[in-house]
């Protein structure tokens, strides 16, 4: 058995959005367990429309960063735990050494991962109309001086760590890719075990975090191994973690933490329970520490919900700031792409609309909006307990759904779309794509309102602000930068790990 770590970054995967990559090697299958896109490289690119100095930025048609797997050569399957998981697979699906290639993932990830895919090429497209059709030869800012230019420090946080190979920098992959890529999925449901190549039993399990974002069981003849990205024990949304699935199989692979995990104790927790990920023979011992405690006396800590309590006050937090903002007649613009986070904020923001007199109109722009949103209400069984109960009770799954009737929510594709200039009104709230701040509506959205300071942007930590709002300085618009859960936090991986009983950790 070998594991190898796909990612870029230092310890592997860049938190929500690119999910850390690995190839398994097993029994002699390759496994590649999730393609997520790398973004990275849009930090580099300066949003058309221009208006006035693009601040050093290559002022291009963007490029993106190839998958690492497409360099290790083709793989037998490909199990994704996300949607997002799933994002840079039209990259690999037409090359010749994964026309074979099988690719598992839930049904839900799925349903949302595809109109993600497209969303994304659309968005790109902006770029064609505005610099012309990009070709797979060199573009000129990849020589002479504005490849120095690239290589400033501004920049360097997007070439870091891939040793100025900029040939891994490609055009983005078209509707044909997207659709090509789709019809190598086979959808799964949380339990339902699949068998690949005789041999091996592959099942998803819920992870918590997402909608249909799954950890993974691979039952070989020798040895059961779990493949488990970020999780959460408790949902306010989604299907609660199915840890217990996941029980005395032999390795766990753990792929990510919490983007709150981010400290030196936190690593030395993780450490204790490590073995090198290229180590290619299973261990004879547990690398487990038992510290006496049985196993049924960690499950309450475990599974308390105080980490989505603290999720729940955060985004309450966010939604005052945004009020605060509104009172003042500022616009909120909101580009944050996680659709947990979303629904989230637009209950709470209807519970304070309820609570107040003030009357805002919320926007969501977006190709994926309406029929995400419709999706989610189709699907109870995906949901958390608390959500299958407002069903039982003839209640809206989500607050979002009230809003719409009440005509306080308004769904639109594009800025330009048919109806949105009659329903306009400034104050509002706006929630578009995308988080890069170099793609879709949030471009135009914060060139019309950087310059008021009564206004609000919200982003999320580590999508290297400083870098994405370079392009629309100066700034006169607050900017308010948020943390959210993005998998296990350290306190909970001793006893998640006494629960489970691995013989051994890989990370």
């Amino acid at each position: 058995m070998k594991l190898t770590c796909l990612s870029a970054a230092a310890g592997g995967g860049g938190g929500y959005h690119s999910p850390a990559s690995h190839l398994l090697e097993l029994e002699g299958v390759r496994f590649l367990l999730d393609c997520p896109i790398d973004l990275s490289a849009l930090a580099a690119f300066a949003p058309v429309p221009l208006a006035g100095d693009a601040g050093g930025l290559i002022r291009a048609v963007p490029r993106y960063w190839l998958p690492a797997a497409v360099k290790e050569g083709g793989v037998d399957a490909v199990l994704v735990s996300s949607a997002t998981g799933m994002l840079g697979l039209p990259f690999l699906t037409g090359l010749p050494g994964f026309t074979n290639t099988k690719v598992y993932v839930t049904e839900v990830a799925a349903r949302i991962g595809k109109p993600m895919m497209e969303e994304l090429v659309e968005m790109h497209r902006e770029f064609v109309r505005y610099y012309g059709p990009d070709t797979d030869a060199s573009p000129k800012w990849m020589e002479g001086e504005e490849l120095n230019e690239l290589m400033s420090m501004s920049q360097k946080a997007v070439i870091e760590g891939r040793e100025n190979d900029l040939t891994s920098l490609v055009p983005l992959y078209s509707p044909g890719n997207v659709e090509e890529c789709m019809h190598k999925v086979q959808s799964v449901k949380y339990g339902e075990e699949v068998c690949f190549n005789g041999i091996f039993m592959l099942k998803a399990s819920s992870s918590g975090l997402e909608l249909g974002n799954s950890t993974w069981t691979i039952q070989s003849p020798r040895a059961s191994i779990t493949y488990l990205p970020s999780s959460v024990f408790v949902s306010a949304h989604a299907l609660d973690f199915d840890y217990s699935s996941l029980k005395e199989n032999d390795v766990i692979l753990f792929s990510d933490f919490s983007s709150l995990n981010d400290t030196d104790e936190d690593n030395e927790k993780l450490n204790e329970h490590s073995m090198d990920e290229t180590d290619s023979s299973l261990c004879r011992y547990s690398v487990f520490r038992d510290d006496g405690a049985d196993a049924d006396e960690r499950v309450p800590f475990v599974c308390n919900n105080d980490d989505i309590t603290e999720e729940i006050e955060r985004i309450s937090f966010i939604c005052s700031c945004i009020f605060g903002a509104v009172k003042s007649g500022g616009s909120v613009l909101i580009p944050i792409g996680r659709l947990g986070v979303i629904l989230l904020l637009l209950e709470l923001i209807s519970e304070m609309l309820h609570s107040s007199s003030l009357k805002v109109p919320i926007f969501v722009i977006s190709e994926t909006a309406e029929e995400i949103f419709a999706f989610t209400n189709t699907l109870p069984e995906w949901l958390c307990k608390s959500r299958q109960e407002k069903l039982f009770a003839g209640e809206a799954l989500f607050g979002h759904v009230e809003l719409l009737k009440e005509g306080k929510l308004f769904l639109f594709p594009h800025l330009h779309s048919k109806g949105l200039l009659a329903a306009w009104k400034e104050p509002c709230i706006v929630l578009c794509p995308h988080w890069s701040l170099r793609l879709g509506p949030a471009v135009h959205l914060l060139r019309r309102w950087h310059a008021d300071k009564r206004c609000l942007l919200v982003v999320e930590q580590g999508n290297g602000a400083e870098l994405s709002l370079k392009p629309f300085m100066p700034l006169a618009i607050q900017v308010l930068e948020c943390s959210f859960l993005s998998g296990v936090r350290a306190g909970k991986i001793d006893p998640l790990l006494g629960v489970l009983k691995p013989k051994f950790v890989m990370v």
